[in-house]
């Protein structure tokens, strides 16, 4: 007998989109069968009229964020909202700091065990603050199964993060480590020469506000930093590396160029820097839309597009941090308006709406960029990402009839939100976790901490360039 039947819904498997009903068992899917043929189960969930996807897996989440600020929201806030929108693994991040990484990934998986309300991994933070003792730990830390090591080639500004750059050397000796255990380096990637003498200069000047951010933060600054890494990559054999929040059609080109050059090298597209320009920055309440890098331009927004079209673009991240709009709102200049933006609820409804309906991308691409390449790249698939016997029973049940326009007092996570007034043309029914049905018709009816640690492995294609 099967513990949930989810019935009547177009699902979206690795192959396409097909009328299936998926029957879970023991928190997997245990069938996939013509509608109308499970056997008897102990729950069913109504998808008729609906699209059955993989719960979203988001490889860019700062739950854990090192800020120290009391109106940034924690876990519990963004899990929740994950959950109503349909998103059901994130990878969060780690950071060490000048300690020991290794004993800093133990304290976290502590500190989360039994708290999270969506499965998590982490991705562990190192920078010139590492020493040779910590990066000596890289081999241990992904055998323990935390295969990605996320760095900074720039403090990003002058003022809040000095200490989290990692330059050449470092650098260097960090991707060789990684590469030779079998794990991945995830980059932030601009020119910090670039960036820090675009603040002086402005500064200088007197050209503070915001308006002003992507000429600091430059297309020039990504184009030169993504050359630098993908270069250095190319000369470490079994190097695999991860773009963050590619914003530039200058940093989509390198991205192609060195992927067709056999490096293995991902991109990672956010909905703020695919669906808004720095137009927006002029708006009296601009800054909502900010987050590190910077936003850039019509050109980048169709170049990000084409590259997601043809592979070189293949996950979708938040970068988010749930912060009150009180902090949002501290300042509106280039190095002290607040890097973070909510987003995570309404992302699955966000990418529906420009790649599906906009864009006419259709529901495998869909999920591809919110699920299942994230799953691939980091270690998850077919575990996580994927609708099929055997996969763990995430699900999220997309109404592609119910159109809506986004309003802060509507959503759970914090206070405001950059899209107020978008108008997404679907929206979450239902969200499945580990064969738990914890959202039926946009209610909550399972508040319970039921996430999962997820401990991964890099398949080898991951290094071969070949993951997606």
């Amino acid at each position: 007998m099967l513990d949930l039947a989810l019935i009547g819904g177009t699902v979206v498997t690795p192959e396409g989109p097909a009328l299936l009903d998926v029957g879970v068992a023991d928190g997997r899917i245990a069938m996939l069968s013509a509608p109308g043929t499970l056997p008897e189960a102990t729950e069913t969930l109504d998808c008729t009229g609906k699209l059955v996807l993989p719960g979203g897996v988001d490889p860019h989440v700062h739950t854990n964020a090192p800020y120290g600020m009391p109106n940034v929201l924690g876990r519990d806030i963004i899990g929740k909202a994950a959950l109503y929108g349909g998103m059901t693994t994130f990878i969060d991040f780690v950071w060490p700091g000048i300690k020991s990484p290794l004993a800093t990934v133990q304290d976290m998986v502590q500190q989360w065990e039994g708290t999270s309300y969506t499965n998590y991994g982490f991705h562990v933070v190192l920078s010139d603050q590492s020493d040779d003792a910590a990066i000596a730990e890289i081999g241990e830390i992904v055998e323990q199964g935390f295969p990605s090591f996320k760095i900074f080639t720039t403090d990003i500004t002058p003022t809040d993060m000095p200490g989290f750059r990692t330059s050449g050397g470092t650098l260097w000796e960090i991707m060789a480590a990684t590469a030779k255990a079998g794990g991945i380096v995830d980059i932030h990637a601009e020119d910090d020469e670039l960036v820090m003498h675009q603040y002086r200069k402005h500064f200088e000047a007197g050209k503070t506000d915001i308006v002003y951010m992507p000429d600091v933060h430059t297309t020039i600054s990504e184009d030169l930093a993504f050359h630098h890494v993908l270069r250095m990559a190319s000369h470490i054999p079994g190097s695999a590396v991860y773009l963050h929040h590619v914003t530039a059609k200058l940093g989509v080109d390198a991205l192609r160029w060195f992927r067709a050059k056999g490096v293995a090298a991902y991109g990672e597209t956010l909905a703020v820097l695919s669906m808004a320009t720095a137009d927006r920055y002029a708006e009296p309440d601009g800054h909502k839309y900010h987050i590190y890098p910077s936003l850039k331009f019509d050109e980048d927004v169709e170049a990000i597009w084409d590259g997601v079209a043809d592979g070189t673009i293949h996950t979708s991240g938040t970068d988010g941090v749930c912060c009150l709009w009180e902090e949002k709102n501290r300042a509106r200049t280039i190095d002290g308006t607040f890097g973070g933006v909510t987003g995570v609820e309404p992302k699955l409804a966000l990418f529906y709406t420009e790649m599906v309906h906009r864009r006419g991308m259709g529901l495998k691409k869909l999920v591809e960029l919110t699920a299942e390449n994230a799953a691939k790249i980091f270690g998850l698939y077919p575990r996580k990402g994927a609708i099929l016997v055997g996969s763990d029973a995430d699900f999220a049940v997309l109404d592609p009839t119910a159109r809506r326009v986004l309003d802060p007092a509507e959503l759970h996570e914090g206070d405001y939100t950059p899209w107020n007034d978008r108008v997404v043309e679907a929206w979450p029914a239902h969200t499945v976790l580990g064969g738990r049905v914890v959202v039926r018709d946009g209610v909550m009816v399972d508040e319970g901490t039921h996430g999962q640690l997820l401990l991964r492995r890099l398949d080898p294609a991951v290094a071969l360039g070949k993951a997606v």
